[in-house]
């Protein structure tokens, strides 16, 4: 048999009883030191080595599309072992010699 309990959970201390300094160790009332991160941004320098959803996320398409790129011989990229890495100075080459189609923007009916 299943039996419910009646009690109501206390919003109180779990402990009647305060907890004293003596009781805990002294780093629990030390303040922690702020770790140094670095802040490194998304691509430091032109030769840095992107992944492939690194650079998918930063053409704004998906994997698939930055695979399809990389498959046709129009985005070089580099195999390290099982992973494929992007050279971000590739990537800017590789979109500067994409024609542009703003000039057939005015004939789309969106």
């Amino acid at each position: 048999m299943f039996y419910k309990n009646t009690k109501k959970p206390s919003l109180g201390p779990a402990a009647s009883t305060s907890v004293s300094c003596v009781d805990l160790p002294s780093w629990v009332y030390t303040k922690p030191e702020p770790v140094a991160t670095p802040h490194h941004a998304a691509v430091d320098t032109p030769d840095d080595l992107l992944t492939i959803a690194e650079v998918a996320l930063y053409l704004r398409v998906s994997d698939r599309t930055v695979s399809r790129l990389i498959r046709k011989g129009q985005l070089p990229a580099l195999r390290i072992g099982r992973a494929v890495r992007i050279l971000h100075s590739d990537l800017l080459e590789m979109l500067d010699r994409k024609p542009s189609i703003s000039d057939g923007l005015g004939v789309c009916r969106e």
